[in-house]
């Protein structure tokens, strides 16, 4: 499978720099911002729940954050300040 999404796309996701990656994924979430809200329209519609609509998505986004977990900061007082580990 070609990584390339389209015939005239040079770089993979991989191959931009940090601030394009950014860039993607900062455009990727505005993406799933207006696919939320047709999907809300949507399930209005069909006389579904709003809100069981709305706490099915924090589980979606926590579960890929879930795969990378945040340093635990610890303080030693007698130290000069947090150190990550």
């Amino acid at each position: 499978m070609n990584p390339r999404r389209h015939q005239d796309d040079t770089k993979t996701f991989e191959e931009l720099t940090f601030n394009q990656q950014s860039l993607a994924m900062n455009m990727t979430a505005l993406n799933f911002r207006r696919q939320l809200k047709a999907h809300l329209r949507r399930a209005q519609r069909e006389g579904r729940d709003r809100e069981d609509v709305l706490r099915r998505r924090p589980s979606l986004l926590e579960g890929i954050l879930r795969d990378y977990p945040r340093p635990q900061i610890t303080v030693n007082f007698s130290d000069h300040g947090p150190s990550p580990h």
